[in-house]
């Protein structure tokens, strides 16, 4: 304001008198500048919101309504939304991305994740695994250099453990054992295409052994030290004995447990948010993903059960968190699609049989939890194999790195864009698919159960009457 305000002094006219008259005129053009962002930005949540209802009352995914709108209004299509605030609604969707998380982290099932932690590597290994070979094979024999070739394999690498948590929330599986299963392999999954993004920046500079297994070691040094707090107080939140225990019981003038007074929640959501972003900035540092420390946190409150009951009871999964995640897919996602440059027809051939190698890679990694040779297990794997085909912005990162540093060009990375979105599209429409066909031939157990023990109480309620 102070820079305008001076532009517009000129020598022939009184400072005084010119400040009247163009602070006037400034603050009549800022508010007009100001309703019509307002009301861009406005419209597109509006929109957002609308087409994912719509699209949900259909029996589709929101996200994929959420995601286009997202792409129409972003600076790639109509570019109605002005450039400064383009960053600014991408930073409260990655906000979302990190809520979501954490609340994955919070609601894991620790038991049963030591039970199926190999099950989830071997998933997500070979989820990472597959799309980068078969992206390779494919575009060296449409014609593309090898290192290119390999540059577009990568970016197919990552699975989205944000779509992944989106649909298994919309589907109410976040805390079955499939659901499990998936977060597990989806956030093993990122942080691995972690590791194929750091050897594709190793081929555009001196390639070193530490490198190449830097974004491991990291990642293996932000695991042990959250599941080491995790642990700890997991150790003295069953042992009142404890001493530290003993000394809260102290502060607060109380001999039993049972006189315990309950813990504000306001202490609750400060912990949680102090905790998720230091990990998070310390994951990042290292050169981990700064996914892996807002899980890791997630993780370490699980160990208290007042935790859990007060981000379930806070409001914030039915107030900030639904907004804060459509922001995630309509700006973070929809914005970084480049609509204008993917419509050349070499583009468009190259890139619709890049999405099979891209589908391909991901659906088969789900055949490694469970038996295939049976129908429900045939089913069960078609499920995970679905819900991990999802692709997110680390997958447009990887491909927009790589053509910044001359590893793509416009046509193999119109490809790429290609199969990242049709992959982001259609893969959470398979998966509903998936889900409403594995219900119909053969319930969940799970559901099964709910049903018993609602039948049970309608039962009891009859009794009563």
């Amino acid at each position: 304001i102070s820079t305008l305000l001076i532009d517009k002094v000129t020598p022939q006219q009184a400072p005084g008198e010119a400040r009247t008259t163009n602070t006037t005129n400034m603050y009549s053009e800022l508010a007009q500048r100001s309703v019509v962002d307002i009301v861009s930005v406005a419209c597109m949540v509006w929109s957002s919101w609308a087409a994912g209802n719509v699209l949900d009352h259909f029996g589709g995914p929101a996200l994929v309504a959420e995601i286009v709108i997202g792409s129409v209004f972003g600076p790639h299509a109509m570019q109605l939304i002005s450039d400064k605030y383009l960053h600014a609604l991408a930073l409260i969707g990655d906000m979302g991305l990190l809520m979501l998380v954490f609340e994955g982290g919070l609601t894991m099932d620790v038991d049963h994740l030591k039970e199926m932690g190999h099950k989830a590597f071997a998933i997500a290994s070979t989820g990472t695994l597959l799309p980068v070979l078969l992206g390779w094979g494919l575009m060296y024999l449409l014609g593309f250099g090898a290192v290119e070739s390999f540059a577009s394999g990568t970016a197919l690498s990552a699975t989205a453990i944000g779509f992944a948590l989106r649909l298994l929330q919309d589907a109410k599986m976040v805390k079955t054992q499939k659901g499990q299963l998936i977060t597990a392999a989806a956030m093993i999954d990122d942080v691995l295409s972690l590791v194929v993004l750091a050897m594709l920046n190793a081929v555009t500079s001196t390639v070193t052994i530490w490198s190449l297994l830097q974004p491991l070691v990291a990642t293996l040094m932000i695991f042990t030290l959250g599941w080491s707090i995790r642990s700890l107080l997991e150790k003295i939140v069953s042992s009142p004995s404890s001493a530290p225990y003993q000394a809260v019981m102290k502060f607060h003038g109380v001999s039993t447990v049972d006189q315990m007074p309950n813990t504000p929640t306001w202490v609750f959501i400060s912990g949680f948010a102090a905790l998720s972003l230091g990990l998070a900035w310390v994951s990042d540092l290292v050169q981990s993903t700064h996914l892996l420390g807002v899980f890791m946190a997630g993780l370490i409150f699980n160990t208290m059960p007042e935790a859990v009951k007060c981000w379930e009871e806070c409001g914030i999964t039915e107030t900030i968190l639904p907004w804060a995640v459509r922001l995630f897919f309509s700006a973070s996602v929809g914005f970084s699609i480049p609509v204008r440059e993917m419509f050349e027809v070499r583009a468009i051939k190259s890139g619709l049989m890049l999405t099979v190698a891209a589908f391909v890679g991901k659906y088969f990694s789900g055949w490694l939890a469970a038996d295939f040779t049976t129908k429900s297990g045939f089913i069960t794997c078609t499920q995970i194999g679905c819900a991990m085909i999802g692709r997110g912005e680390l997958g447009f990162v990887i491909a927009g790195d790589a053509m910044m540093e001359g590893l793509l060009t416009d046509i193999s990375y119109s490809s790429t864009v290609w199969a990242l979105v049709l992959a982001t599209l259609f893969g959470p429409i398979l998966f509903r698919w998936s889900l409403s066909i594995g219900q119909k031939q053969y319930p969940d157990p799970e559901d099964k159960q709910i049903m018993f023990e609602l039948e049970q109480n309608i039962d009891a309620i009859s009794e009563k009457a």
